[in-house]
């Protein structure tokens, strides 16, 4: 991960904190929250205008699930997102 610790990086989406980060010349930003007893994690390219929906979303009883879903996920370039952190720059833009 360029800009960041991969550790670190993972250790936040496993808490659902906002972060941004950057993957082949586009802008991203996963986020997290609790609602009605349910954990949410949703991942945005913020490139596409106007807002059409969610990259990716995905709803568990905790975070921890969501992390694991996401991380799981084959949508980078039909990679999984630790195959592909090298990468990733992660950034406060």
């Amino acid at each position: 991960m360029k800009n960041g610790d991969i550790k670190e990086f993972l250790d936040l989406l496993y808490y659902g904190q906002e972060l941004l980060f950057i993957f082949r010349g586009q802008k991203f930003f996963i986020e997290g929250w609790y609602k009605d007893g349910k954990a949410r994690l949703v991942l945005d390219n913020v490139n596409i205008e106007p807002f059409s929906g969610y990259v990716w979303e995905y709803d568990a009883p905790t975070m921890k699930e969501c992390a694991d879903a996401f991380l799981a996920a084959p949508i980078w370039d039909g990679k999984e997102f630790l195959q592909v952190e090298s990468e990733v720059e992660w950034t406060d833009w």
